[in-house]
């Protein structure tokens, strides 16, 4: 039971690191392209702590493969709640981004 939870977070972490690269494209998009809207502080501190998460999603995947068994689970409950609430910023930022461009 625990591995298929495991394989099923697993699942739900790769599909959401393929939303959040999608995401962040596009809201660096909207907002370097010439003539667009200002970076505002929310969106600036979005896009910081998406490049802060970027490494340390990355430092954590390698902890998984290092620490003992015990402590997978708990690792990857972490990683994916965390990368859940990068990905919801991230498209939050984009929607406010394309709706003050318009």
């Amino acid at each position: 039971m625990e591995t298929a939870f495991l394989f099923t977070l697993t699942t739900i972490f790769i599909i959401e690191s393929i939303f959040e690269v999608r995401y962040y494209a596009q809201v660096r998009t909207i907002f370097l392209r010439p003539g667009r809207a200002v970076l505002n502080k929310r969106v600036a501190r979005i896009i910081k702590v998406e490049n802060m998460w970027s490494w340390g999603s990355w430092i954590l995947l390698i902890l998984m493969f290092i620490l003992p068994e015990r402590f997978t689970f708990l690792l990857i409950c972490v990683i994916t709640l965390i990368e859940t609430w990068v990905v919801y910023e991230l498209r939050s930022a984009r929607n406010y981004a394309e709706r003050i461009n318009k």
